[in-house]
């Protein structure tokens, strides 16, 4: 694999921070399953040995499920990671753009160089098990609105987490605010992998790629699809590069949460494999320069 622009990775220190996700035990149990594995420190240290397949340049860090109540604490803490190691390059913070406070909540943490746009996990399933957000209709919420349309006024980006049937309404929420970048994350997380599942995905994603300011990032194969294969998986990630075209896609990898399902090698490999009949330029575009023209590193 060539140089390799890693647009979805995460850090955690849950013996100084507090994750809720990760910390409470007794939390009941979500798309990703088991967390024992992971319910650990993640740093830069332990990142960079588990990159070392690849030639890894640099990495997006979004944002880990840190205290809510102190979102700019997790930027302040990933810009020392950054200013003593290197990594993350960028740094994809929370806010709850519904709050009143969010435009504030945003000036904090533009503080910090290195920051580069908001994650808000927008997912909603009619399984409790899937579900994250509060409410099926965020996207078309006034306030939650409201707090978005201030990404643009601090140039920020818009890492976006939802399933298949909530693409029509960021189709919406794009084509209002044509000058915010959304980058659809985990490939739209097709977690029905049945025929009539794959057809709704993949339909719903032609309508959200019709945006011309849409990307999509490939990561978090193992979500929602524990025991994937590069042989039920990679066409997937190849329906999704022809949907979006080879100029609006970067790969992640989820790191550490997608070692639950599998190797950092398994990832990788499967990425390689998606990829392998693309020129050596659409290789470099799709591996490193579309991630650093989303996220300006």
């Amino acid at each position: 694999m060539i140089a390799f622009v890693d647009a979805h990775q995460h850090f955690q220190d849950i013996e100084t921070h507090y994750y809720p996700w990760l910390c409470d035990v007794d939390r009941p149990a979500q798309l990703e399953g088991d967390l024992s594995p992971i319910r650990r420190n993640y740093l830069p240290a332990d990142y960079l040995l588990d990159m070392k397949p690849v030639q890894l340049v640099k990495s997006v860090h979004i944002q880990n499920g840190w205290d809510p109540h102190d979102p700019v604490g997790e930027t302040r803490w990933l810009q020392g990671l950054a200013d003593a190691h290197g990594f993350p390059h960028a740094i994809v913070a929370f806010a709850d753009l519904a709050a009143p406070d969010a435009a504030a909540t945003l000036q904090a943490h533009c503080a910090f160089p290195n920051m580069r746009g908001i994650r808000q996990i927008l997912n909603w399933h009619r399984e409790p098990t899937y579900r994250v957000a509060p409410r099926a209709d965020m996207m078309d919420d006034a306030d939650w609105r409201r707090g978005f349309g201030f990404l643009s006024r601090y140039g920020l980006s818009f890492d976006l987490q939802i399933y298949w049937p909530q693409m029509e309404s960021a189709y919406r929420l794009a084509k209002s605010y044509p000058d915010t970048l959304i980058i659809l994350n985990h490939f739209g997380m097709p977690i029905d992998r049945s025929p009539e599942g794959i057809s709704s995905w993949a339909a719903a994603l032609a309508q959200l790629a019709q945006a011309p300011n849409v990307r999509i990032k490939i990561s978090g194969l193992g979500l929602g699809h524990p025991h994937w294969t590069a042989q039920d998986t990679v066409p997937l990630v190849q329906r999704a590069i022809d949907t979006f075209g080879a100029d609006r896609v970067m790969f992640g990898t989820n790191l550490p949460v997608d070692r639950l399902f599998s190797t950092t090698e398994a990832i990788l490999d499967a990425y390689d494999i998606a990829v392998r009949n693309f020129s050596p330029a659409e290789r470099e575009s799709l591996f490193q320069l579309n991630a650093e023209m989303a996220y300006r590193i």
